[in-house]
């Protein structure tokens, strides 16, 4: 996936796969039946890239996807979602949870398909949803809009008011107008070196006037929207922007960069207010991911040295760390109500911990297996009902985060599913994709 360089993994890049610019129809939710539908052509997206060893020296390349071709779609992806769903109930003991609570794993899961539908409105069919039939849901997911870009989407991130989705690729970030699906900004900034720039994070200001963008030039940049110029650059870091969040209350951005810092920007001084990171309980290595709690207090954030940390916002003072990740930790984020903080890592899970009471490292609640590979993205619904995670093997789970049993899954990339956001006052939610697709879906339940 985009992002940190995975230190001596060897693993399949997220270089593009040929995509069609079909959309799907909408989904039924209504039975436990399995349905597919065998008239769709068949596509032949092949790849000839191949293997490579992601190290620290070659951090800012992308390497072509290797993922093997898909004759038929829908074939691929069932047998994708079966695979994800095959039942985990060997729970073992891992000496490697510190006397963590044990992870708690779904039941077996045999498939249960949402027929797809075709409708002369929205093309051709290359979505499908599966559904645990362990579990009572009526969760039902529909594409709205298929937003295609000419490279890798890194991040996808909403307004404060659900209006509009930003996306960020190489050289360029975008913002959507949700309900249309229609382009209505693009932003680059044409005094960038030549080559490839990836916008690592983008995120809008709480009253949606500014854009802040990170990207792999090391810099943080604010948008004036509506003027379509730079407002602020600012720079301090010395590797790569991996994550960026702004403050509820629009004064502050929090960036997390590969220099194992995360930093504290005012934005009405232009300056850097704290950097948060040292030698002592700092981050070993690169800061992947940052969220600011929902009243503002907190900061967190994940690194590729497997720990979740939290800081005080205000005076920037480091309050505790979470251990228990096996593998990099790739993305936090706050629940709506603050108490809790959910991670996801390249160890396939997902973890909730607990930050009410006296905050304690083995406050796990509880750990998410069900993935079959790094899981890239998290984030909650605004209700706090469900907690949505992107995977390297293409699939957004909606999990119970009470249970922390998945009810359904959803195929809908043909490449990595490398970052997931909802709405926060719209039952939508957004997928960005190695297949150079962001997607626009709604849920409702």
């Amino acid at each position: 996936p985009p992002g940190p360089p995975l230190s001596g993994l060897s693993t399949p890049g997220i270089g593009a796969m040929s995509s069609g610019s079909s959309t799907s129809s909408s989904t039924s939710s209504s039975s436990s039946t399995t349905s597919s539908n065998n008239n769709n052509s068949n596509s032949n997206n092949n790849n000839n890239g191949s293997n490579n060893k992601r190290t620290r020296s070659n951090s800012n390349e992308f390497y072509p996807g290797s993922f093997p071709p898909m004759a038929d779609k829908q074939k691929a992806m069932k047998e994708t979602a079966e695979s994800a769903y095959k039942d985990l109930s060997d729970d073992k003991d891992d000496p490697m949870m510190g006397g963590m609570e044990k992870p708690k794993r779904a039941p077996g899961m045999p498939l249960t398909m949402a027929p797809d539908v075709e409708d002369e409105n929205k093309g051709g069919t290359d979505w499908i949803v599966g559904y645990n039939p362990s579990v009572q849901t009526n969760l039902h997911i529909d594409l709205l809009h298929n937003l295609s870009h000419q490279s890798v989407v890194c991040c996808v991130k909403f307004s404060a008011d659900g209006k509009y989705l930003s996306t960020g690729c190489n050289r360029s970030a975008q913002i959507y107008d949700v309900e249309s699906g229609r382009k209505v900004h693009s932003f680059s900034d044409d005094a960038a070196k030549e080559g490839d720039l990836y916008i690592r994070s983008v995120c809008f200001s709480p009253d949606g006037n500014f854009l802040a963008t990170g990207a792999e030039d090391k810099t943080v940049k604010v948008w004036d929207i509506m003027q379509k110029r730079i407002l602020h650059t600012f720079t301090g870091h010395e590797l790569d922007i991996y994550s960026l969040d702004y403050s509820s209350n629009g004064r502050f951005i929090i960036s997390g960069s590969g220099d194992k810092k995360a930093k504290i920007w005012d934005v009405e001084k232009g300056k850097c207010a704290h950097t948060l990171g040292n030698e002592e309980v700092g981050p070993k290595d690169g800061v992947t991911s940052v969220a600011v709690s929902p009243d503002g207090k907190l900061v967190a954030a994940g690194s590729l040295d497997r720990i979740v940390r939290l800081w005080d916002a205000q005076t920037g003072y480091f309050l505790e760390r979470y251990e228990g990740h096996l593998d990099s930790v790739y993305s936090v984020a706050f629940s709506p109500d603050g108490r809790t903080l959910a991670s996801g890592s390249l160890d396939k899970t997902l973890k909730l911990w607990d930050l009410s009471g006296s905050r304690a490292r083995s406050r796990c609640r509880s750990t998410f297996n069900g993935h079959k590979d790094f899981v890239l993205s998290v984030a909650f619904s605004p209700d706090g009902n469900w907690l949505i995670s992107g995977s390297k093997d293409r699939s957004v789970q909606f999990w119970d985060p009470r249970s922390a049993v998945t009810h359904v899954m959803l195929q809908g990339h043909k490449n990595s599913v490398i970052s997931v956001a909802v709405s926060p006052t719209t039952g939508a939610f957004a997928t960005g994709s190695g297949d150079y697709r962001a997607r626009l879906w709604g849920y409702s339940s």
